[in-house]
């Protein structure tokens, strides 16, 4: 699964995805009046976008953070 992530996020279109993932998540902070479920849900989306990262460092052959 690893090197299937890392051929996929290796084109443009693939990198375009992984800033665009990014930008969503990782990126995005919520203000103090946001809800517990919308802090839980953008945590839920972090979590899987790192894990993506995780696999496309692992099939690269990058030591994982």
């Amino acid at each position: 699964m690893a090197r299937a992530c890392a051929r996929l996020f290796a084109h443009d279109d693939g990198r375009r995805l992984r800033a665009h993932l990014h930008a969503l998540t990782l990126a995005r902070h919520l203000g103090p009046d946001a809800s517990d479920a919308a802090l839980r849900h953008l945590e839920g989306q972090r979590a899987l976008v790192a894990h993506l990262d995780r696999l496309i460092d692992e099939g690269r052959g990058s030591p994982a953070l």
